[in-house]
């Protein structure tokens, strides 16, 4: 006999479906915003591998992008693809060309094992959440390795999921797969840390994107809680948005964050493939979609803003589109 639980479970699944496949006159309620590719980053023709005289295959740099997880955006407006499948992160201009390839394989200086979350200071600096080695990896606006910080807690290492730079690039805030946020400063200490894992108010389980605003509020994705949560900076708990649930502000598998300039909150779900818009006290405003139907993206996960476009790494298709998001 099926549990109680396992029916539940079925019914949340049908309902989660159903809102990103329902006909127009089905989801009135829904409110949806128009919401345009203009440009898309990570398609590239390839080319096949040779293998070597022991039947090995080289390591592409120029590869497709395999299971890309995060994005970020420098000042001049190119774009920055963590690329996880092939340890590597890739920078791509406007129009969309490879300009650089950051990485490989390995456990040595400017190598990664499986990164996930990245982002970029003040000055152009690159933080990688290099999971696999339990370290952020510091790299200069000149690509130059010039650090690492080791992911760890009272001796104890962590594996680092993703990273965000305080307002003043003077702090990395990271969630880690101990179910806690690490706060560092860009040398390396240890500042300060909270969560758990748990389901109650500043507790986690397996927080993934996280974020920060202008103001210095900290966003944190709950992935098996279903939420986002909001943080101050020292890590007091300030409000909770979304349960599991296939009504409008709730989630399934939410995984990306990003506040643009005005305070909304961008939440991707990767399962239901929607991403949602929630106002800066965290009410639903609308899902990406037209005519009251969201867009099922393919595996949305970390987001990025930059001047008013909204960048969506999409990790099965290997790519990140560029959204022009209606006002």
């Amino acid at each position: 006999m099926k549990s109680k639980h396992m029916n539940v479970f079925s019914l949340i699944v049908a309902g989660a479906l159903a809102l990103v496949t329902m006909q127009p006159a089905q989801a009135q309620d829904i409110a949806t915003v128009a919401a345009t590719e203009v440009a898309q980053y990570g398609p590239h023709p390839g080319v096949d591998p040779v293998p070597d005289d022991k039947g090995r295959l080289p390591f592409l740099p120029h590869a497709d992008l395999s299971m890309p997880s995060d994005t970020g955006v420098t000042d001049k407006g190119w774009v920055w693809v963590v690329d996880g499948g092939n340890h590597q992160l890739v920078l791509f201009d406007k129009q969309g060309r490879r300009q650089a390839v950051l990485g490989g394989p390995g456990k040595d200086e400017g190598q990664f094992q499986g990164p996930v979350g990245m982002d970029l200071g003040p000055k152009g600096e690159l933080y990688v959440a290099d999971r696999g080695n339990n370290r952020i990896q510091v790299f200069d606006s000149k690509l130059r390795f010039s650090g690492a910080i080791a992911v760890k807690e009272n001796g104890k290492v962590a594996n680092p999921v993703d990273v965000a730079v305080g307002p003043r690039g003077k702090e990395l805030f990271v969630t880690t797969s101990s179910h806690r946020v690490l706060v560092f400063d860009t040398k390396g200490k240890l500042l300060r840390a909270w969560g758990g894992e748990g389901s109650e108010d500043g507790q986690f389980k397996y927080p993934a994107g996280i974020t920060v605003d202008g103001d210095g509020a900290v966003y944190v994705v709950d992935v098996i809680n279903q939420r986002v949560q909001k943080f101050d900076a020292e890590g007091a708990f300030l409000a909770a948005y979304g349960t599991l649930g296939a009504t409008p502000g709730n989630f399934f598998r939410p995984k990306g964050v990003a506040v643009d300039a005005s305070g909304n909150i961008y939440v991707s779900d990767s399962y239901l493939g929607v991403i949602q818009v929630l106002s800066p006290t965290g009410e639903f405003l609308h899902a990406l979609g037209e005519g009251g139907v969201p867009t099922r993206y393919e595996t949305p996960v970390g987001m990025s803003v930059h001047q008013g476009r909204l960048y969506v790494t999409l990790m099965l298709p290997g790519k990140v589109s560029a959204l022009e998001v209606a006002k």
